[in-house]
């Protein structure tokens, strides 16, 4: 009676692993999965091959979207503060970095006006505003990108003159070693300057996309208690 049930049991998983042996290899060349290649997804398409930024783009959920290079950049500068003396062109910061702490004064546009100027980007467009709609605009963030695929985020809150109103910089010029104002020429041509930050990690060089998006919805449930 046993051996009857084992033989039955055998004749079952038999069948089971015939018709299963052929997902282990490749039937057309018989190369298992493991040295098979991948199709390639959309991150090994879009490589980022790291080097100097020329140019960077501007979009997202914003009205214009638009992209920079370092003259456009500085003649944006020029003109915004020529219309407004008291514009924040020009700041001095402290952070760590992984050789040290540093300081530099650098000099740009103010991330919150590169945005919001009608001669840049022109205002921030309605986002994904969630189910409540009061203050939308504080779900929404700006991704900072380079050429090698570093990133940080910059909340739209943190800029927002009615909020914590920092003067997060989009720099493209600091102060040399003999007060003269030069280019950033090992940070791309532009780069992100955040006051506050103890650490340089949302300094982002290199800069090649400035995106503002929306946080989505919440992906958690609703509970009462």
């Amino acid at each position: 009676m046993r051996f009857n049930r084992k033989l039955t049991i055998a004749s079952l998983i038999l069948p089971i692993l015939i018709l299963w042996q052929p997902t282990l290899a490749d039937s057309s060349n018989n190369v298992p999965p493991w040295h098979r290649e991948e199709t390639p997804s959309i991150w090994n398409k879009n490589k980022c091959n790291g080097g100097s930024s020329q140019s960077f783009h501007l979009d997202g959920e914003v009205n214009n979207p638009t992209t920079y290079n370092l003259q456009k950049l500085q003649n944006l500068r020029d003109t915004l503060k020529k219309e407004n003396p008291a514009l924040i062109t020009e700041v001095t910061v402290t952070f760590k970095t992984g050789s040290g702490e540093r300081t530099e004064t650098y000099y740009g546009i103010s991330l919150w006006e590169l945005i919001n100027n009608p001669k840049a980007g022109g205002g921030l467009k309605p986002g994904n505003s969630g189910v409540n709609t009061k203050n939308s605009f504080l779900r929404q963030y700006v991704l900072v990108d380079a050429t090698d695929c570093y990133g940080a985020v910059v909340a739209i809150g943190e800029i927002q003159p009615n909020f914590e109103g920092k003067t997060v910089l989009v720099a493209f010029a600091k102060k040399g070693s003999g007060n003269q104002v030069v280019p950033l020429t090992d940070e791309g041509f532009a780069r992100l300057v955040v006051p506050g930050d103890k650490a340089g990690g949302r300094y982002v060089s290199n800069v090649t996309n400035i995106l503002i998006l929306s946080a989505p919805p919440s992906p958690l449930k609703r509970r009462y208690f």
